[in-house]
């Protein structure tokens, strides 16, 4: 399995996970909406996206939202989207993205916030 950072060739695919994701989260079908929601991210660079794939399909993803706290004094990275799909959970495929994300947080001196519990995330 490969995580790495997604790109505008993922697009595509990933649109239609990340419409799934909003499906168990209780939100409409919108294929075109999910694309241009993640087309924007990517192209403005204000979300970090880490996709998991394994021979070419993807997995799941995890959408990292940069931020400040005032709190801390320093720079957070906030995610509240996590997503496998689920004929791939059980696996540890959550558990490794969040440690990349983690990872590249340590690497870039940010905080990696989760604002919900793990069990209320579709991992």
């Amino acid at each position: 399995m490969q995580i790495r950072l997604a790109s505008n060739t993922d697009l595509q695919t990933l649109s239609h996970v990340f419409d799934q994701y909003r499906q168990s989260r209780e939100q409409l079908s919108d294929i075109n909406g999910c694309y241009s929601f993640l087309s924007q991210r990517l192209s403005e660079n204000d979300s970090i996206i880490f996709v998991a794939l394994e021979e070419g399909h993807l997995l799941g993803f995890i959408q990292l939202y940069p931020s400040f706290s005032s709190l801390m004094l320093k720079p957070v990275w906030f995610f509240d989207d996590a997503f496998v799909l689920p004929q791939y959970r059980s696996k540890g495929i959550a558990s490794q993205m969040i440690a990349r994300a983690r990872v590249l947080a340590t690497s870039a001196q940010v905080a990696l916030i989760n604002r919900h519990m793990e069990q209320d995330l579709k991992v």
